[in-house]
């Protein structure tokens, strides 16, 4: 674990021996702030602090002023901090375990060195306990923190669909914006794909130092580790509130393997060891050739995403390949403590299929698709089959709406997002999208019984059109994975080409 510490002129008496403690105990420890001789103002110590939290590059923190209260008045103002003063043991570990506090706070004008000692040492043993009434009363914080900046999101959260950003650069974790957006947007997960990483490397210097010689794909797998690790520990506690079926980020393997399921299952397993995260997901192409790399991970005790499926076929068959593995981990005597999302894209049908269709009919392919995905999915796991996972303690499959943000400008930028709103799911909206729902989105109901109707209607008029909607699915997977080998390509020559440049500097 990385410990943040910083103190204040009455504080920083202590911060080196408080330090050495949590060395001893086998801590990462960053020291921020001001050094002795400064007289700074405790606020100041306390927000350099915050922000290492903020941005994901520690993990719990501990502050140093005369009484401990205005540290901990301060540190409470910034976004996913959850500090309290300690002066006892009991205080120090309860803190934790019930309230998943980040941040201790401590006065050394109240306690000596040795008690201090103590409580830093009862304070990072212990671990958030997941019981059903400290999730209760987590979550019940975490409500009140964003009911400060009430917006739209807030009623698709209500409404039971989790938030994720389909999006990842490092500045937003650097200026904490990240950290804002879980606070006060909703956010709860995070999703990436090689075009979103090749566009934040290749499109600013922000991972240039960082970039060293050697193979460009391991580069890159460092890289997007260390900036999905960093989001993964932000998003930790919606991990913990949700009881595993949300707060997860996503990374994928490499395109190249979308036909080999074999090295797909390799890298995946090595991939989650290396992230060391449990909620991390690792994302695995929906393709035909899928399948067996999804069970076998499922069973592995691997989180997966399934990404890029586009009709119910498709999604049928990831559902299948998820269930296949949990019943195989409980055949084995192993628990069902492992989770997946199923991907289905959204904006890019209504791009081929706009000029052959009436206006009746245009930019409506997607939410018919995403609609009758979402029932298939409901059938699947109110059914027998699935109830006997779920006696078991397993959790459904739950369905991601991807792919979110409008191809048309005659759309409404909130359109799908609005459409394919639906109870005990996620979208994973691009950042442009986020920002405007909370903005200007509106809730319109969640998908049931009378959406799903309207779906068969809209595929019967594609049928009619003469638009053959699976052949076009097939279509749309196989395109979707030519354009993530491209990214995939473009991306590590971009490492290359970086990397040859330093070299040559």
């Amino acid at each position: 674990m990385r410990v943040v510490l910083a103190g204040d002129h009455a504080g920083l008496n202590m911060r080196a021996d408080l330090a050495s403690v949590a060395r001893s105990m086998g801590h990462e420890v960053v020291l921020v702030g001001p050094c002795e001789g400064e007289r700074v103002d405790f606020p100041i110590a306390a927000e350099a602090l915050c922000r290492e939290i903020m941005a994901g590059r520690a993990n719990r923190g501990i502050l140093l002023c005369g009484s401990g209260a205005g540290m901990c008045m301060a540190a409470n103002r910034f976004p996913g901090i959850r500090a309290a003063t300690a002066h006892d043991t009991y205080t120090a570990h309860q803190m934790v375990e019930h309230d998943a506090a980040n941040v201790l706070t401590l006065g050394t004008r109240v306690i000596g060195p040795e008690p201090a000692a103590e409580i830093v040492r009862a304070y990072l043993k212990a671990e958030f306990q997941t019981a059903d009434r400290y999730r209760r009363r987590l979550q019940q914080i975490i409500d009140i923190e964003r009911k400060r900046t009430m917006n739209p999101l807030h009623d698709l959260s209500a409404a039971g669909q989790a938030v994720w950003l389909d999006y990842i650069r490092r500045d937003i974790l650097d200026d904490g914006t990240l950290a804002r957006y879980i606070s006060d947007l909703c956010v709860t997960g995070l999703t990436s794909n090689p075009s979103i990483f090749d566009k934040a490397i290749s499109g600013s210097n922000l991972y240039d130092e960082a970039i060293s010689g050697g193979d460009a794909e391991t580069i890159f797998f460092d890289l997007a580790i260390d900036d999905l690790g960093r989001a993964a520990d932000l998003l930790r506690t919606s991990w913990d509130v949700s009881g595993g079926t949300d707060g997860y980020v996503s990374l994928e393997v490499s395109p190249l393997l979308a036909a080999d399921a074999n090295t797909t299952i390799e890298q995946g397993i090595e991939l989650f060891k290396r992230a060391d995260r449990p909620n991390l997901m690792i994302k695995v192409p929906g393709t035909p050739e899928s399948p067996e790399a999804i069970e076998e991970l499922i069973y592995q005790g691997v989180n997966v995403n399934v990404t890029l499926l586009f009709d119910d076929v498709q999604y049928r068959r990831a559902a299948e390949a998820y269930i296949r593995g949990i019943e195989r981990r409980l055949e084995a005597g192993l628990d069902a403590n492992v989770f997946s999302v199923a991907s289905v894209f959204i904006s890019r049908w209504d791009t081929p299929t706009a000029g052959k269709v009436g206006d009746d009919l245009k930019n409506r392919l997607g939410i018919a698709c995403g609609t009758l995905c979402h029932r298939a999915c409901e059938e699947i796991f109110a059914g027998d089959r699935f109830a006997k996972v779920r006696e078991a303690g397993g959790h459904r499959q739950k369905l991601l709406m991807a792919s979110t943000s409008t191809k048309d400008p005659a759309l409404p930028d909130t359109l799908y997002v609005t459409a394919l709103a639906a109870a005990d799911s996620v979208d994973t909206i691009p950042e442009a999208t986020l920002l405007a729902f909370a903005d200007h989105g509106v809730m319109a109901g969640t998908l049931g019984e009378a959406a799903w109707l309207e779906a068969d209607q809209v595929l019967a008029g594609f049928q009619a059109a003469g638009i053959d909607v699976r052949a076009l699915a097939e279509q749309l997977q196989s395109e979707g994975a030519d354009a993530f080998v491209k990214s995939w390509r473009n991306l590590l020559q971009t490492i290359d080409t970086k990397v040859g440049n330093m070299q040559a500097s």
